[in-house]
């Protein structure tokens, strides 16, 4: 007699914040994989083949009761964020911004049968929670959350993973120069640059950065892990000074480097990472692709 063969049940997998640099890299990355995607974005205009979407917001406390339903591993991916200049500016608000989707979210997780749920957090939580001149509303909302996270971990039967992230560059991330971060405003400057480019500082400041690709492996990873907690990035260091010669190498410019003095230089912040996957991308071969990506996106 043969025996019949067990139907081998397919994960679903919730994505929160889909629609955002990472999300869409996470997503495009899973349809290639085994498991049922849903994902969660603000505006109808985000579409996605292979995968059910729904469209709302994190506030509406019913709205997450309605996504969590029958899910198994979840990514939250979702964050309130501009750039420092504005987190500074109106810190209570991205704050706030942060942290309600989020305590929304735990609490409807709380009813459901949720087996798994990854966090995405940022190493610029311990930057925000020792540097005190500057108030980032944004990085404060990341640290909060942490702490909300392992406070329904202690209570609830639902396996968490914390993943700090170094800051994320590559193709898809945004460029539009009133919030763009670090690497994509420098490519955009340095793309309309004529002649020089001015930089804020010295330039000595010592960075760490980690590409879309080499993110989303480790993402990818976190399902099967035992561990609760990563910090994810590149090891290699560069200097303010170092990313913009390359940049402008990379973009075949010839620019002449200004420093405004004017202007303070941050505070070095480097960390030590335990990544789940290996960087494979040097910040060389990532500036490349991102750097082809805007210069096809933009003529």
């Amino acid at each position: 007699m043969i025996k019949a063969v067990a139907k081998i049940k397919r994960k679903n997998i919730l994505i929160i914040g889909a629609a955002g640099f990472v999300g869409q890299a996470l997503v495009k990355k899973l349809l290639s994989q085994p498991g049922n995607l849903f994902l969660t974005a603000q505006s109808k205009k985000f579409k996605c083949s292979g995968a059910k979407v729904f469209y709302g917001d994190l506030t509406d406390k019913k709205f997450c009761q309605k996504i969590v339903r029958g899910v198994d591993l979840v990514y939250y991916l979702a964050g309130y964020k501009k750039n420092i200049a504005w987190h500074a500016k109106k810190p209570f608000e991205f704050f706030v911004g942060n942290l309600k989707p989020f305590l929304n979210f735990l609490a409807a997780a709380q009813r459901s049968k949720i087996k798994k749920i990854v966090y995405l957090s940022s190493t610029i939580v311990d930057y925000a929670a020792t540097e005190q001149k500057t108030i980032d509303g944004y990085a404060w909302g990341k640290y909060a959350n942490e702490l909300a996270l392992k406070s329904f971990k202690a209570q609830n039967k639902i396996d968490t993973v914390l993943i700090r992230s170094a800051a994320i560059y590559g193709p898809g991330d945004n460029f539009n120069p009133a919030v763009a971060n670090f690497i994509p405003a420098t490519i955009g400057r340095v793309s309309q640059a004529q002649g020089e480019l001015v930089i804020w500082g010295r330039g000595l400041r010592k960075m760490q950065f980690i590409f879309i690709d080499d993110l989303v492996a480790n993402l990818v990873a976190a399902q099967k892990t035992k561990k609760d907690f990563f910090v994810v990035g590149n090891p290699e260091v560069m200097t303010v000074n170092q990313v913009v010669q390359k940049i402008i190498g990379l973009s075949d410019k010839k620019l002449a480097i200004k420093h405004d003095l004017s202007k303070p230089d941050k505070s070095s912040q480097l960390v030590k990472f335990s990544n789940l996957v290996k960087p494979q991308f040097s910040l060389s071969q990532g500036l490349a692709k991102t750097i082809s990506y805007y210069q096809q996106k933009n003529g």
